[in-house]
C-alpha cells in the first residue's frame, strides 16, 4: 500500500522531450495553458512556445505531453 502512494506523490521528473507538445497544468488539475511545444529543457525547467506565439519557462513538474 506504501508503495502505491509513493507512485501516486513520487517526486520523480516528469520525462518531457524536446519538441513535445504539452499544456500546462495548474492549481487541482486545472489546464492554464494548452498547445505548447517544448523548445529547449534545463534542469527543472522547459522553455515553451505557446499556440498564440507567447513564450515562458514552465516547470517541467507542471506540463503534461500531449499524445496521439
Amino acid at each position: 500500500m506504501i508503495t502505491a502512494f509513493r507512485g501516486l506523490f513520487g517526486t520523480r521528473r516528469p520525462r518531457i522531450a524536446m519538441r513535445a507538445k504539452v499544456n500546462l497544468v495548474g492549481t487541482f488539475g486545472v489546464l492554464e495553458r494548452t498547445d505548447g511545444v517544448v523548445e529547449a529543457i534545463v534542469g527543472d525547467e522547459a522553455y515553451v512556445e505557446w499556440a498564440n506565439g507567447a513564450r515562458s519557462v514552465e516547470s517541467t513538474r507542471h506540463l503534461v505531453q500531449i499524445t496521439g
